[in-house]
């Protein structure tokens, strides 16, 4: 789903807007402008939309519609042709008649069209996930349905039981040989999907491919050659990061592989950068204007990059996980300062160089955001404090600082020894290993876990989880010395990852009562005991 704060700006780039101003993000379709106010939560769809207004972006529902309006735009539609909230949520006036858009939540069942005068009607949903736009619709005309995805349900694909496969989706990949084949027909491998598997060395992409989900190959360490297939036209966040061993081969126009590292075609985007280059320096081509997600994952051989005027956008952190690397700006749109990169108003920290030593650092006056992940392993710093005007953090941002105590000057958040909580104290947001020590004990009226809130505690051996009720996503992840953990029958929900990697983890005990996402314990030794 997209993030629960409707400010966070991932959707807005992944449409391709820019942030000419503080908090406004504005597009050009053919000179035709639609202009985002991030502060306000609205969106202005110009003078020939008609629309009533601005349209205010505060439901998941309102981020599909305008990601519907940018798409048919993109196809080439007029924008005198669409209406918003009319007769449907969106109406298009084509010259054989109107065509009535139902948006919907994903995962909400389509269904309960609005009635209203249409030749054709559609239910349409979309969302972001690892960077890669999905969308899916039912066209209803004539009598009989369409469906986005109706060749994916009739031409199922089959393979062996090591493959998850959803349709012509590979969800996930559960087996443990060094070569997989991936099975002709296969159209989409989702976000993912090989996470992890330090089994596989080759894997042989099908012909039939089109789309690769970002962290498709997250930390496959013995993975040694991929080749992308020529009709692959899609890639979400750097799908190779954390893969040492990587020899990557591409056979896609909608891509360029230059001295091993992958641009999107026309070099706009760089998308990954390998480990295994032996060069200190790099200087980023004056054709990029994006760094995607992770492109320099863990390249720790590199000593210095240079960042041309041409890049206007960072996505989350590019360089965690170079220790020794230094930066060279010169884009305006980006500010680095003791280490530190914020936004080019110092309103929101992006990230922080892996190197980087701070006694102490307090975090400017004009920071309003901390970006998930931000100072992920900066074990260098060893104190932090969130200053009065921050209003939004992003999941735990200092996961893997074992050194490092929290303080907050925020009435959004408050800290006690070294933990962040929201303002009622209900959850638990993020902390450190150096703050939570041996043994932890929740304090009374923490409800939520939230996501990643412990992740990286390296320290911590035992937890009492009393009065909890959800355990988000990555909330233990890494916890490598705790041993055994008692889940109470207060808690209704455990999230993927929660107790990941947790290497030590022999014995949890659960209801049976308490629901447990997949991978929930994914690289843990644990046996569980069940409780009726």
């Amino acid at each position: 789903m997209i993030a629960q704060d409707m400010k966070y700006t991932a959707l807005y780039w992944a449409l391709r807007f820019v942030e000419t101003e503080l908090d406004v993000h504005r597009k050009s379709y053919n000179g035709y402008e639609i202009t985002i106010y991030a502060e306000e939560q609205t969106v202005d769809f110009g003078s020939k939309i008609r629309c009533g207004g601005r349209y205010p972006l505060t439901s998941h529902k309102a981020f599909v519609v305008l990601e519907c309006v940018d798409r048919l735009l993109q196809e080439g539609y007029l924008p005198e042709q669409i209406s918003i909230g009319e007769l449907f949520d969106i109406t298009l006036h084509k010259e054989n008649g109107l065509v009535g858009f139902t948006c919907f939540t994903w995962g909400e069942e389509f269904g309960g069209t609005t009635d209203g005068f249409a030749d054709r009607r559609v239910d349409y949903t979309s969302r972001l996930v690892s960077g890669l736009l999905e969308y899916k619709y039912v066209i209803h005309a004539d009598g009989f349905d369409i469906s986005s995805d109706r060749d994916s349900c009739r031409n199922t694909v089959t393979a062996s039981a090591d493959f998850e496969i959803a349709g012509r989706e590979l969800v996930t990949y559960k087996g443990k040989e060094p070569t997989v084949f991936v099975p002709e027909g296969i159209v989409t491998i989702g976000a993912s999907a090989f996470w992890n598997n330090t089994f596989v060395k080759k894997v042989i992409l099908p012909d039939s491919l089109e789309r690769i989900g970002g962290d498709c190959f997250y930390y496959c360490t013995n993975l040694e050659n991929v080749t992308i297939p020529e009709k692959v036209s899609v890639m979400g966040n750097n799908p190779f990061a954390g893969c040492p061993k990587l020899s990557l081969q591409n056979k896609s126009p909608h891509f360029t592989l230059e001295y091993g590292v992958l641009y999107s075609r026309k070099k706009t985007d760089l998308i990954y950068y390998p480990i295994a280059k032996k060069e200190k320096e790099f200087t980023v081509p004056d054709t990029v204007t994006c760094l995607g997600k992770h492109c320099f994952f863990s390249c720790d051989t590199l000593e210095k990059i240079v960042i041309p005027e041409s890049v206007i956008r960072m996505e989350n952190n590019p360089f965690s996980g170079c220790t020794k690397l230094s930066v060279e700006n010169h884009s305006p749109y980006y500010h680095f300062e003791n280490g530190v990169i914020y936004n080019k108003y110092k309103t929101a920290v992006i990230g922080c160089l892996n190197g980087t030593k701070l006694e102490r650092l307090v975090l400017p006056d004009t920071v309003v955001l901390i970006s998930r992940n931000s100072f992920w392993n900066c074990k260098g710093i060893k104190n932090l404090v969130i200053s009065e005007n921050v209003d939004r953090i992003g999941y735990n941002p200092f996961a893997g600082c074992q050194n490092l105590l929290l303080e907050s000057n925020s009435p959004k958040f408050l800290s006690e020894n070294g933990v962040i909580f929201n303002a009622d104290k209900t959850e638990i947001l993020c902390t450190t290993n150096r703050a939570v020590g041996k043994r932890f004990l929740v304090p009374e009226g923490i409800k939520e876990i939230g996501r990643s809130a412990f992740s990286g505690c390296l320290d911590m051996e035992c937890i009492d989880l009393y009065g909890v009720t959800c355990i988000d996503k990555s909330a233990f992840t890494g916890c490598t010395s705790l041993t055994e953990v008692y889940i109470p029958d207060s808690v209704t929900y455990i999230g993927e990852w929660a107790f990941a990697y947790c290497t030590a983890l022999h014995k949890i005990s659960i209801s049976r009562s308490t629901k447990v996402d997949k991978n929930a314990f994914n690289e843990c030794p644990v046996q569980i005991e069940w409780r009726n």
